[in-house]
């Protein structure tokens, strides 16, 4: 497409754009893509004017379509950010730098199956796409133009998808899938969304979308014979009730025909609603007019009729549905202004002023201020990688219900919402405390999942606190955020008293008053020196376990004799090695090596080695509070692997290691724990098992130490007790 053309084609709604800058961003995109091909051997400039040519469809402003020309130079050319402001003007710089953020990573977008094995690249993976989705959402809230940018980028793409590798179109294909397309319904750009549907289902499910390509061909004549003989008929019948309309017949996605399939086990033979009629008349009145005079005329489903202009869903759609019945077959019909099927076409683009660049009408500002408020609920939630991009599709990708409180105030929240969410959308101390619910005036538990419609009252009791059971209830990430949050303030306590009490446990191990030391300058210092603020942080830290008592100890009082038990000198592994376990980088040979009680390495921990004054060098972790004060004496050293008997069939050396395991104490938790770590032929040394008295829904602390080989296999072990039920928390404490 020249310049010319897109031009006019902007003019045709905008003739006041800004045809220079629009001529002067076409040349410069132009000649910074020069001579850069595409897969398809199309100069790579015609991707930039094909997502440009989207958004003009979306009669967007001038800065955007700028944009949407430009909005790979940062990427994949040398331009700069700055150069782009200085020739094009802050916004459209901002707008390409947004787009450009976005698309930094190329994250995988599947989820794990409970019985793989998470992976590294597993989780390197999970923590991009979260990063990704993060960016996304950051920019979006900044401004609402960067994501339509990046849908009209990911619609282009789509199109020439075909021409990438097998592995890059699925993984292209299934982002689209679960999380543009759904943006683009969130937004309410339904012909851009149905696109992005198709073609990531054509690529995805190939052999399902050309059987059912091929099904909706075979009586393609058949249907569209019917379609004409409706369209007539209703015509006829507002006419008479003095209603003007546009009737026309609209065929359903493949998508959505296979959702369909899909979600309630329906054949293709008996879908009766392949194709659909869409009645646009002139205004609202019209459309309550036109629906009355369809049910007159025709039965219809009482249970199908949705009146979403009364009730507009979030993204501002608003039309009356039907389905009526024609000698018994069903036909759908959508009822609705021409206003209203603009906005149902385009979404937030259809409230844009193409002058100014920011939705102007009353319900565009709404649906902006609804969109953005669900992204910042998402952007304050501190799950997982995982956990987020899930709380991500719930919150912007689910349909809505209604839902009434005692007061007839009405709330959105998406569908399989449970009361615990009606809660919190109320207020968080009302979540905090609800203990249960009377739904349309019968008492109902908290995990109810509400319907439209609903009036619900919640109870709540002024000592009502969160539970951990609540997560796997909600769908909204407001409550999800609130719960964890709630959480993690009380474990941050729980923790803070954890590390005193194994502070003071270690300071009684050396003879020392607790009472001299927990709030003494001396331990202030050792807090600075592991750079935290204050001596609260520092409990905090030994109590989650990422510092160790024994370290602070040992720092507060280095001249003090340590007890026989907590020498310093090496761990001595139940065998002796066939060979050295560590080694100097470069094979340098100082004298005798130790591996350090303090902080305990084992195989496959990082670690470092100190030089010390007359005793050879001291290994340990890396980040060991002991060798902070001289990192001038810190040497390179590395693990070997252990050298076989000639025969290969020694057992490997193995290395005592602390952990502490909160869990539920109930009856055989100690032998799902026990054959946990059995299965990967762990000995347990020695144990202690004693109430918990600090973490919350924790009834039984477990120390244990166990004999591993390495990193690798106490990683494994940990996890596996980590998965087991009613287990809180699994720390290495030494």
């Amino acid at each position: 497409m020249s310049v010319k053309s897109l031009i006019r084609q902007i003019q045709a709604y905008n003739p006041d754009a800004e045809v220079e800058l629009l001529e002067r961003c076409y040349r410069f995109a132009q000649e910074a893509h020069e001579g850069q091909k595409r897969k398809s051997g199309e100069p790579y400039f015609t991707h930039c004017v094909k997502t440009a040519a989207i958004l003009v469809e979306l009669h967007l402003d001038t800065h955007t379509i700028c944009a949407g020309l430009m909005h790979d130079v940062l990427e994949d050319t040398g331009i700069t950010r700055e150069e782009l402001q200085v020739r094009f003007g802050a916004n459209i710089a901002n707008l390409v730098e947004g787009v450009t953020k976005i698309g930094q990573y190329r994250p995988s977008v599947g989820s794990p199956t409970t019985n793989t094995p998470i992976t590294v690249e597993d989780r390197v993976h999970r923590k991009r796409q979260a990063e990704t989705y993060r960016k996304l959402l950051l920019a979006t809230a900044e401004d609402m133009r960067v994501i339509l940018i990046k849908l009209a980028d990911r619609l282009h793409n789509m199109e020439t998808l075909k021409f990438l590798t097998s592995e890059k179109c699925q993984r292209i294909a299934k982002e689209t899938l679960e999380i543009y397309a759904p943006i683009a319904h969130r937004l309410g750009i339904w012909r851009i969304m149905g696109r992005l549907e198709d073609l990531a289902f054509k690529h995805l499910y190939p052999a399902e979308y050309r059987k059912i390509a091929d099904l909706l061909n075979q009586k393609l004549t058949e249907r569209e014979a019917y379609c004409d003989k409706m369209v007539k008929q209703i015509r006829g019948v507002l006419e008479k009730r003095g209603v003007y309309a546009d009737v026309h017949g609209r065929t359903k996605h493949i998508y959505s025909i296979y959702q369909k399939m899909q979600q309630k086990g329906t054949p293709f033979s008996e879908i009766r609603d392949l194709v659909g009629l869409r009645v646009l008349v002139k205004t609202e009145p019209d459309c309550y007019t036109a629906l009355g005079a369809l049910h007159h005329k025709w039965n219809y489903h009482p249970d199908r009729l949705r009146d979403w202009i009364g009730q507009p869903k979030k993204n501002g759609y608003q039309s009356l549905h039907t389905t009526i019945l024609d000698d018994g077959k069903p036909v759908e019909v959508q009822i609705r202004s021409y206003q209203m099927h603009k906005v149902a076409e385009d979404g937030i683009a259809a409230h844009w002023s193409y002058k100014e660049g920011v939705p102007t009408s009353r319900q565009g500002r709404s649906i902006f201020a609804s969109y953005k408020q669900i992204l910042e609920d998402i952007q304050e939630t501190q799950d997982s990688p995982h956990q987020f991009v899930e709380s991500m599709k719930l919150e912007l990708f689910q349909d809505e219900v209604y839902v009434f409180s005692p007061k007839g105030d009405l709330f959105k929240l998406p569908a399989g919402a449970t009361v615990i969410d009606f809660a919190y959308k109320i207020h968080t101390d009302i979540g905090h405390t609800c203990v249960g619910a009377e739904v349309n005036g019968s008492i109902a538990p908290i995990r109810r999942v509400l319907e439209n419609g609903d009036q619900v009252n919640i109870r709540t009791q002024s000592n009502g606190k969160p539970s951990r059971s609540w997560l796997p209830h909600v769908k909204t990430a407001t409550a999800r955020g609130k719960i964890r949050h709630w959480f993690r303030e009380k474990d941050r306590a729980d923790a803070l008293e954890l590390g005193k009490k194994f502070l003071e446990g270690e300071l009684r191990a050396f003879y020392l008053n607790a009472r001299d030391y927990l709030n003494s300058p001396e331990l202030l210092n050792i807090a600075k020196q592991l750079k935290l603020k204050s001596l609260e942080e520092l409990f905090v830290r030994i109590g989650n376990g990422d510092e160790s008592a024994i370290q602070v100890v040992n720092l507060l009082k280095p001249e003090m004799p340590k007890p026989e038990t907590e020498t310093t000198e090496a761990v001595k592994p139940e065998r002796k090695p066939e060979s050295a376990a560590i080694q100097l980088e470069n094979n340098i040979d100082l004298g005798m090596m130790r591996i350090m009680k303090c902080c305990n390495p084992i195989p496959g921990d990082p670690v470092v080695g100190y030089l010390t004054r007359g005793r050879g060098v001291s290994v340990h972790r890396a980040g060991c509070i002991r060798i902070l004060e001289e990192p001038e004496r810190l040497l390179a050293v590395k693990w070997l692997e252990k050298s076989m008997s000639e025969n290969g069939d020694h057992p490997p050396d193995v290395y005592p290691v602390k952990i502490l395991v909160e869990c539920s104490d109930r009856p055989g938790m100690l032998g799902e724990i026990t054959t946990a770590i059995a299965q990967y032929k762990v000995n347990i040394r020695c144990g202690t098992f004693q109430p918990s008295t600090v973490h919350l829904d924790a009834t039984a602390a477990d120390n244990l130490t166990i004999d591993v080989t390495g990193a690798e296999q106490l990683d494994k072990v940990m996890e596996a007790i980590r998965r087991l039920k009613g287990v809180q928390r699994v720390l290495r404490l030494s």
